[in-house]
């Protein structure tokens, strides 16, 4: 069975789409296993005051509580609205996550290039198995909804964060 990518990164669009109407970062992400979403959530800083609370660390944590085998952990994959930060890169790996699929680059602090690497020079790793990642994946989409929330809002620190994320690193 082919994974249908553009269907599972749709469905945590829909879940940015709707995390964008409560005032959060369109951050959103959806684990599948078996072609069937297992586990979602969107970012909640906002309505939470927290900030530990990424999209893919909730929905790992949702993820978590299903008790799976090794081997279902493997076959499962993550799709993010957002290229994962270190913290939430570590969390895939922790989970035995098979690979890990993401719409729009994050050039301030993803960990996708780290986790490409490793999966590139880690193929004997005692113990563990490295994700598969991928990008780009209705990467415009992704990249509309954080304009979308550039232009709703005017300022503060995730405004600035958002506008110098779709501006790139040579703004």
């Amino acid at each position: 069975m082919t994974l249908d990518k553009n269907r599972f990164m749709a469905a945590a669009i829909d879940l940015a789409a709707a995390a964008l109407k409560r005032g959060e970062l369109p951050i959103a992400a959806v684990v599948v296993l078996d072609d069937e979403v297992v586990a979602q959530a969107h970012t909640s800083e906002v309505a939470d005051g927290r900030f530990l609370v990424h999209a893919e660390l909730q929905a790992l944590l949702e993820f978590d509580q299903l008790n799976l085998s090794i081997d279902q952990r493997r076959r499962s994959a993550l799709f993010s609205t957002l290229e994962p930060c270190m913290m939430c890169f570590g969390a895939c790996q922790s989970s035995l996550i098979g690979n890990i699929y993401y719409a729009l680059e994050s050039w301030l602090d993803g960990a996708g290039e780290l986790a490409e690497r490793l999966q590139r020079e880690r193929h004997d790793y005692p113990g563990q198995t490295w994700p598969v990642v991928a990008r780009g994946i209705l990467r415009e989409e992704s990249r509309a909804l954080f304009a979308a929330y550039v232009s709703e809002h005017s300022s503060g620190t995730m405004w600035r964060w958002a506008k110098a994320l779709i501006d790139g690193p040579s703004a």
